[in-house]
């Protein structure tokens, strides 16, 4: 019987005990990949004539990361550390190809960093470095972590005391690194059987906190009737990571990407945003809670309290507000300018990013390695078109009983196929020079949307001081169901100035007799005219009401029994 109970109680250790190779899996690191391509997606919420959020906010858009790496990889089972990938990784969408079957992935995203050191140490002894400000000494004492987070309190000889609130230079120094803290983002893959040796992994990951937009600079000519365009693709970054030396290339067109989880039990879109932001603010290892800021009384009393943020922790160093510079390329002011360095703007225009097809959306690739820096922006050339044919004219619009005008007039650019610009211009926001005097002046700045070629690019423009057009509508006649207009375009310049007046139909009003000759474009009716200094230009049309279908007024609609 004896023997019986010893072999099951054998049996039953072995089925519990795990195999031996779970417990034995080699683990080789990758510390940083040998090869980095990066294609950046605009913010698909984000109109593309608006601007980048300010640096610091967070971006809309996304990026598809593609990291190349060769290792040593010994046979059997392995789990494979990715060091260095982006902080922002959706690790869910990572795609290995190479090497064995990925069974298992792990995002450690628990960094080496000012909290992290604090939440390891508390409760530990550490080195308190105090500087004297005046003559620069140092003096070191044993002190013990008591509490971190958002505040930081040490236990001392004296007593209990907040650290950085003496007024003295203070700097807390630890022995060791704290296991399970690592000092980049790193990815882990477990492998299946895979026959070792030197292996090449290629990882591709979506990762979030990334947008770019475009950047034009159009110098106008002497007499408004052509524009020098330049156009800068500026990509942004806000990923704690610096990807050096990678493949760089944009997508223009809107892409389907859906971002936003789905939404809980009873929950409204605003209630999941909040909840979002309360688990962000109450996770220690989110990318903006791993800094320790913390205020302390005024100097000199204690009577009133002043919010006075101070960052602490090991890497501290003087942080400034970026300094935001306009450079000169070429001798002309062409983009931002700076260096990799320290600049927010990094400007490589040696070449111009060609353009690629790829269905309906266009890739942008830049012609050579680049370095897109953590946190940053870079400005990369991608159009030069001198001489691009233009009109400054006057737009005014006519939408069933509505009349519309410009705030200013606008600068149209000819974007006709086989014509001096003939490309599809990203949107993005466009700053305009006029030369005086030999120096070049700004005339404005305002915005463009995606543009094909074929399609009108119209910028807005101010009103200039000596340039006064205005149209007047007045009621001339009517009847039963219409009333028919005058409008009067009205030129107080020294100088003829072209006017384009647009009639369209709304959801109630009709526009129809028209009293001058029109052209048909984007399904409105254009009137062309150009009205002569000190003069006048008129133009008569009916606006009748549209017959409803079903219906003689929305009042009287009933919805129907099986709706």
């Amino acid at each position: 019987m004896s023997g019986r109970v010893a072999a099951a109680l054998l049996a039953l250790a072995l089925f519990a005990a795990p195999p031996a190779c779970a417990q034995d899996v080699p683990v080789v690191g990758s510390a940083k990949p040998d090869k980095v391509a990066i294609s950046l997606y605009r913010d698909p919420s984000r109109d593309t004539d608006t601007r980048l959020p300010e640096p610091g906010d967070e971006l809309g858009g996304f990026a598809l990361i593609r990291e190349t790496r060769t290792l040593d990889l010994p046979p059997g089972p392995v789990t494979v550390r990715f060091e260095g990938v982006s902080s922002s990784i959706i690790p869910e969408s990572a795609l290995l190809r190479g090497g064995g079957r990925p069974r298992e992935k792990n995002f450690d995203r628990r960094l080496l960093s000012q909290r992290g050191l604090v939440d390891a140490f508390t409760g530990q002894q550490v080195l308190l470095r105090t500087t004297d400000k005046a003559t620069g000494k140092a003096s070191y004492e044993r002190v013990r972590i008591r509490s971190g987070g958002e505040d930081l309190i040490i236990e001392r000889k004296g007593g209990f005391e907040a650290v950085q609130c003496a007024g003295l230079a203070e700097t807390l120094l630890y022995d060791a690194l704290p296991a399970g803290l690592t000092p980049v983002p790193t990815l882990s893959m477990s492998l299946g059987d895979q026959p070792g040796g030197r292996t090449t992994l290629e990882l591709t990951y979506l990762a979030t906190n990334f947008d770019w937009q475009s950047n034009y600079v159009g110098e106008i000519g002497a007499d408004a009737d052509a524009v020098d365009l330049f156009a800068w693709l500026t990509v942004a970054s806000g990923d704690s990571m610096s990807f050096t030396g990678a493949d760089m290339a944009v997508i223009a067109g809107r892409i389907a990407f859906f971002a936003q989880a789905p939404l809980g039990d009873d929950e409204s879109r605003w209630e999941q945003e909040e909840r979002i932001e309360e688990e962000k603010r109450n996770d220690p290892w989110n990318p903006e809670n791993i800094e320790i800021w913390f205020s302390c009384w005024p100097q000199g009393g204690t009577g009133g309290g002043s919010y006075n943020p101070r960052l602490f922790g090991p890497a501290s160093i003087p942080s400034y507000d970026p300094q935001y510079a306009l450079g000169m390329v070429g001798g002309d002011f062409y983009g931002g300018g700076g260096d990799e360095d320290g600049a927010e703007i990094v400007v490589t225009g040696s070449r111009i990013a060609p353009r690629e097809d790829i269905g309906d959306y266009k890739l942008y690739r830049v012609p050579q390695p680049t370095t897109l820096g953590a946190q940053s922006r870079k400005q990369i050339a991608f159009l030069e078109k001198p001489g691009v044919a233009a009109q400054l004219l006057h737009i005014f619009e006519v939408r069933g009983e509505n009349f519309n005008w410009q705030d200013g007039p606008v600068l149209r650019c000819d974007n006709k196929k086989g014509g001096p610009l003939a490309e599809p211009l990203p949107g993005g926001q466009v700053t305009l020079l006029q030369r005086r005097a030999g120096e070049p002046m700004l005339v404005g700045e305002t915005g463009v949307k995606d543009k094909a070629v074929g399609e009108l690019v119209d910028l807005q423009l101010e009103d200039a001081e000596d340039i006064w057009v205005d149209a007047d509508q007045e009621e001339v006649d009517s009847g039963e169901g219409w009333t028919r207009y005058r409008l009067t375009v009205t030129n107080d310049s020294e100088t003829a100035e072209p006017v384009e007046i647009s009639f369209a139909n709304d959801a109630d009003y009709a526009v129809d007799r028209i009293s001058k000759p029109v052209k048909l474009r984007d399904g409105k009716r254009i009137w062309s005219v150009t009205v002569p200094p000190e003069g006048k230009r008129t133009i008569e049309y009916r606006v009748r009401e549209v017959a409803r279908i079903g219906a003689d007024n929305q009042d009287d609609w009933e919805e129907p029994d099986d709706y």
